[in-house]
Protein backbone atom coordinates (compact mmCIF):
# COMPACT_ATOMS: atom_id res chain seq x y z
CA UNK A 1 0.00 0.00 0.00
CA UNK A 2 1.73 3.37 -1.19
CA UNK A 3 2.09 6.53 0.91
CA UNK A 4 -0.34 8.78 -0.42
CA UNK A 5 0.62 12.60 -0.56
CA UNK A 6 -1.66 15.39 -0.56
CA UNK A 7 -1.18 18.95 -1.59
CA UNK A 8 -0.45 21.31 1.23
CA UNK A 9 -2.39 24.93 1.03
CA UNK A 10 -1.31 28.25 0.90
CA UNK A 11 -0.67 29.61 4.91
CA UNK A 12 0.03 33.48 6.02
CA UNK A 13 3.14 34.83 6.37
CA UNK A 14 5.33 34.60 9.23
CA UNK A 15 4.37 37.43 11.34
CA UNK A 16 1.37 35.82 12.63
CA UNK A 17 3.94 33.00 14.21
CA UNK A 18 6.03 35.01 15.53
CA UNK A 19 3.12 36.30 17.54
CA UNK A 20 1.34 33.27 18.02
CA UNK A 21 5.38 32.36 19.74
CA UNK A 22 4.47 35.05 22.31
CA UNK A 23 0.95 33.68 23.28
CA UNK A 24 0.63 30.81 25.67
CA UNK A 25 -1.51 27.86 24.51
CA UNK A 26 -4.19 28.44 27.61
CA UNK A 27 -4.71 31.82 26.52
CA UNK A 28 -5.75 30.49 22.83
CA UNK A 29 -7.55 28.07 24.52
CA UNK A 30 -9.69 30.98 26.50
CA UNK A 31 -10.23 32.93 23.77
CA UNK A 32 -11.23 30.59 21.35
CA UNK A 33 -13.98 28.07 22.04
CA UNK A 34 -12.79 26.04 18.76
CA UNK A 35 -9.04 25.34 19.99
CA UNK A 36 -8.92 21.35 20.09
CA UNK A 37 -6.99 20.28 22.85
CA UNK A 38 -5.03 17.34 21.96
CA UNK A 39 -4.97 15.39 25.53
CA UNK A 40 -3.23 15.66 28.55
CA UNK A 41 -0.99 12.34 27.19
CA UNK A 42 1.08 14.68 25.52
CA UNK A 43 3.88 15.77 27.01
CA UNK A 44 6.47 17.73 25.48
CA UNK A 45 9.52 16.01 25.79
CA UNK A 46 12.52 18.75 24.62
CA UNK A 47 12.80 22.08 23.71
CA UNK A 48 11.57 25.65 25.39
CA UNK A 49 8.97 28.62 25.58
CA UNK A 50 6.03 28.43 22.89
CA UNK A 51 5.65 26.03 19.62
CA UNK A 52 4.03 27.27 17.16
CA UNK A 53 3.31 26.38 13.59
CA UNK A 54 1.19 25.28 10.64
CA UNK A 55 0.10 21.67 10.95
CA UNK A 56 1.35 19.31 8.36
CA UNK A 57 -0.64 16.17 9.67
CA UNK A 58 1.02 12.71 8.43
CA UNK A 59 -0.32 8.96 9.13
CA UNK A 60 1.76 5.97 9.84
CA UNK A 61 1.56 2.89 11.42
CA UNK A 62 2.37 2.43 14.55
CA UNK A 63 6.12 2.90 15.79
CA UNK A 64 6.68 4.02 11.41
CA UNK A 65 8.66 6.46 10.27
CA UNK A 66 8.70 6.21 6.79
CA UNK A 67 5.86 8.84 5.80
CA UNK A 68 7.41 11.65 8.05
CA UNK A 69 11.43 10.87 6.59
CA UNK A 70 9.02 11.42 3.40
CA UNK A 71 7.06 14.51 4.41
CA UNK A 72 10.50 16.41 5.57
CA UNK A 73 11.86 15.46 1.97
CA UNK A 74 8.85 17.28 0.38
CA UNK A 75 9.42 20.11 2.66
CA UNK A 76 12.48 20.96 0.82
CA UNK A 77 10.72 21.97 -1.76
CA UNK A 78 8.45 24.38 0.12
CA UNK A 79 10.96 27.33 1.21
CA UNK A 80 8.90 28.37 4.05
CA UNK A 81 11.34 28.42 7.14
CA UNK A 82 9.75 28.21 10.33
CA UNK A 83 6.32 27.99 9.75
CA UNK A 84 5.53 23.51 10.02
CA UNK A 85 4.53 21.41 12.73
CA UNK A 86 4.44 18.12 12.10
CA UNK A 87 1.67 16.32 13.86
CA UNK A 88 2.60 12.49 13.05
CA UNK A 89 -0.83 9.97 14.08
CA UNK A 90 -0.38 6.31 14.19
CA UNK A 91 -3.37 4.50 12.18
CA UNK A 92 -5.40 2.56 14.28
CA UNK A 93 -3.73 -0.35 15.43
CA UNK A 94 -5.36 -3.29 18.43
CA UNK A 95 -1.82 -3.56 18.93
CA UNK A 96 0.69 -1.85 21.56
CA UNK A 97 3.34 -0.63 19.56
CA UNK A 98 6.59 0.12 21.76
CA UNK A 99 8.92 1.23 18.63
CA UNK A 100 9.87 5.03 18.71
CA UNK A 101 7.92 7.11 15.93
CA UNK A 102 10.34 9.46 16.04
CA UNK A 103 13.87 10.07 16.60
CA UNK A 104 17.20 12.77 16.82
CA UNK A 105 17.56 12.40 12.88
CA UNK A 106 14.12 13.65 12.44
CA UNK A 107 14.50 16.14 14.87
CA UNK A 108 17.61 17.14 12.93
CA UNK A 109 16.25 16.82 9.41
CA UNK A 110 13.21 18.35 10.12
CA UNK A 111 14.81 21.25 11.55
CA UNK A 112 17.00 21.66 8.76
CA UNK A 113 13.98 22.10 6.50
CA UNK A 114 12.38 24.83 8.43
CA UNK A 115 9.88 23.16 10.83
CA UNK A 116 9.91 24.12 14.06
CA UNK A 117 8.89 21.46 16.14
CA UNK A 118 6.86 17.84 15.83
CA UNK A 119 3.72 16.34 17.68
CA UNK A 120 3.98 12.96 18.17
CA UNK A 121 1.16 10.25 18.82
CA UNK A 122 3.35 7.65 20.24
CA UNK A 123 6.90 7.48 21.25
CA UNK A 124 10.17 9.46 21.02
CA UNK A 125 13.51 8.38 21.39
CA UNK A 126 16.92 9.63 21.36
CA UNK A 127 15.60 12.48 23.89
CA UNK A 128 19.45 13.30 25.54
CA UNK A 129 21.26 14.14 22.49
CA UNK A 130 18.05 15.80 20.77
CA UNK A 131 17.57 18.26 24.26
CA UNK A 132 21.71 18.50 23.99
CA UNK A 133 22.00 19.47 20.70
CA UNK A 134 18.61 20.74 19.47
CA UNK A 135 16.16 21.06 22.37
CA UNK A 136 15.86 24.67 22.77
CA UNK A 137 14.80 25.57 19.36
CA UNK A 138 12.82 22.51 18.49
CA UNK A 139 9.67 21.10 20.46
CA UNK A 140 8.73 17.90 20.36
CA UNK A 141 5.47 16.54 22.37
CA UNK A 142 5.01 12.76 22.31
CA UNK A 143 2.98 10.52 24.67
CA UNK A 144 6.87 8.78 26.25
CA UNK A 145 9.66 7.68 24.94
CA UNK A 146 11.09 4.54 23.86
CA UNK A 147 14.61 3.14 23.15
CA UNK A 148 13.65 1.10 20.50
CA UNK A 149 13.81 1.97 16.90
CA UNK A 150 11.57 2.82 14.22
CA UNK A 151 10.07 0.48 11.20
CA UNK A 152 9.75 1.74 7.42
CA UNK A 153 7.22 0.34 5.45
CA UNK A 154 5.65 2.62 2.40
CA UNK A 155 2.29 3.11 4.54
CA UNK A 156 0.45 6.13 5.36
CA UNK A 157 -0.24 9.36 4.03
CA UNK A 158 1.18 13.68 4.24
CA UNK A 159 -1.34 16.37 4.09
CA UNK A 160 -4.36 13.96 4.71
CA UNK A 161 -6.61 15.35 8.15
CA UNK A 162 -5.68 13.27 11.24
CA UNK A 163 -7.32 12.55 14.24
CA UNK A 164 -5.70 12.84 17.53
CA UNK A 165 -7.43 12.76 21.14
CA UNK A 166 -11.09 13.01 19.01
CA UNK A 167 -9.57 16.76 17.38
CA UNK A 168 -9.12 16.84 13.60
CA UNK A 169 -5.63 18.60 12.48
CA UNK A 170 -6.53 19.90 9.04
CA UNK A 171 -2.73 20.98 7.25
CA UNK A 172 -2.36 24.42 7.79
CA UNK A 173 -4.25 24.81 10.97
CA UNK A 174 -2.37 26.31 13.37
CA UNK A 175 -0.56 24.21 16.34
CA UNK A 176 0.43 25.80 19.71
CA UNK A 177 2.29 23.77 21.72
CA UNK A 178 4.00 24.58 25.88
CA UNK A 179 4.19 23.31 28.74
CA UNK A 180 0.33 23.24 29.67
CA UNK A 181 0.13 21.22 26.56
CA UNK A 182 -0.81 21.57 22.65
CA UNK A 183 -3.74 23.00 21.24
CA UNK A 184 -5.41 23.04 17.37
CA UNK A 185 -7.01 26.12 16.22
CA UNK A 186 -9.34 25.68 12.44
CA UNK A 187 -6.60 27.90 9.55
CA UNK A 188 -9.99 29.89 8.84
CA UNK A 189 -10.51 31.23 12.15
CA UNK A 190 -6.94 31.24 12.91
CA UNK A 191 -7.01 35.42 13.00
CA UNK A 192 -10.23 35.82 14.75
CA UNK A 193 -8.35 33.72 17.73
CA UNK A 194 -5.62 36.04 17.15
CA UNK A 195 -7.76 38.71 17.85
CA UNK A 196 -9.50 37.12 21.16
CA UNK A 197 -6.25 35.96 22.28
CA UNK A 198 -4.57 39.97 22.24
CA UNK A 199 -7.76 41.04 24.14
CA UNK A 200 -7.52 37.70 26.69
CA UNK A 201 -3.95 38.93 27.22
CA UNK A 202 -4.64 42.72 27.43
CA UNK A 203 -7.41 41.92 30.20
CA UNK A 204 -5.81 39.92 32.05
CA UNK A 205 -2.62 42.65 32.10
CA UNK A 206 -5.55 45.27 33.30
CA UNK A 207 -6.68 42.82 36.26
CA UNK A 208 -3.22 42.26 37.23
CA UNK A 209 -3.03 46.15 37.49
CA UNK A 210 -6.30 46.26 39.17
CA UNK A 211 -5.16 43.89 41.84
CA UNK A 212 -1.36 46.08 42.14
CA UNK A 213 -3.67 49.35 42.86
CA UNK A 214 -5.30 47.64 45.83
CA UNK A 215 -8.73 46.00 44.49
CA UNK A 216 -9.54 42.00 45.79
CA UNK A 217 -9.60 38.92 44.05
CA UNK A 218 -12.88 39.06 43.98
CA UNK A 219 -13.62 42.37 42.51
CA UNK A 220 -11.26 42.14 39.60
CA UNK A 221 -12.56 38.61 39.08
CA UNK A 222 -15.92 40.25 38.55
CA UNK A 223 -17.27 37.36 40.74
CA UNK A 224 -18.88 39.75 43.55
CA UNK A 225 -22.39 39.35 41.93
CA UNK A 226 -22.15 35.32 41.72
CA UNK A 227 -21.00 34.55 45.28
CA UNK A 228 -23.98 37.21 46.77
CA UNK A 229 -25.42 35.22 49.47
CA UNK A 230 -23.15 31.92 48.93
CA UNK A 231 -20.72 32.13 51.18
CA UNK A 232 -21.63 30.94 54.89
CA UNK A 233 -18.96 32.15 57.69
CA UNK A 234 -18.11 29.15 60.07
CA UNK A 235 -16.85 30.11 63.55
Amino acid sequence: MPITVHKLPEVPETYFLDEARTMPAAHFAAASPDAGYLGGRLKRLFGSGITAGWALPVKSPAGDAMASYLALELMRERSQHGRWVMVLVPEESGDEVEAASWSYMQTAMAWEVGLVGAVVGGNVRDIDESTDKLGKEFGVFAYGTSPIASTLTTMGSIGDPVVLNGVTIRAGDLIVGDEDGVICIPRDQVEEAFNACRDEIVNACNQLAEVREGKGAVEVMGLTDKLMGEVEKGD
